[in-house]
C-alpha cells in the first residue's frame, strides 16, 4: 500500500524525529503547540526540548503535508483564546506514524538482534 498526501497526491517524505514525536502527540487527541512541546518534553525526560519558533515551523510544514491540520474553531472558543490553534492528526498522518514506528521497530530490533559494527549484540 502507498501512502499518498489527499490533497497533493504525492508521497510523503520520511518522517523527522519531530514529526513522529508530533504525531504521538496528537494521537492522543489535539492540542495547541504549546501543549505539543510540553508533552513531548514529558514524554522524552527532558532530552529532547523544541523551542517554540521551530515548533511552528514544524506545526507548518506537517499541515502543508497534510499530516495534521488545525482543529474545528469550536476548541479555540473553549480555549478562550482566539490566538490559539489546536492541530489534530489526519488520517494520513496516523498511517505515516504507523508505517514508520514498524519500520522504526524493525530497525532496532536489528541492532538487538546482533546486527551493530562489531558483530556482537548491543
Amino acid at each position: 500500500m502507498r501512502i499518498r498526501n489527499l490533497r497533493t497526491g504525492t508521497a510523503p517524505p520520511p518522517l523527522r524525529t519531530t514529526d513522529l514525536l508530533v504525531l504521538t502527540v496528537l494521537a492522543d487527541g489535539p492540542q495547541h503547540g504549546y501543549g505539543i512541546a510540553q508533552e513531548i518534553g514529558a514524554r522524552m525526560r527532558g532530552h529532547l526540548r523544541i523551542r517554540p519558533g521551530d515548533l511552528y515551523r514544524v506545526l507548518y510544514r506537517m499541515d502543508r503535508a497534510g499530516l495534521i491540520e488545525p482543529a474545528t474553531e469550536s476548541s479555540r472558543r473553549r480555549e478562550n483564546d482566539e490566538r490559539r490553534v489546536n492541530y489534530r492528526i489526519t488520517p494520513l498522518g496516523r498511517r505515516v506514524a504507523r508505517a514508520q514506528a514498524a519500520l522504526l521497530a524493525e530497525i532496532c530490533a536489528g541492532l538487538l538482534r546482533g546486527a551493530a559494527p562489531s558483530g556482537g549484540a548491543l
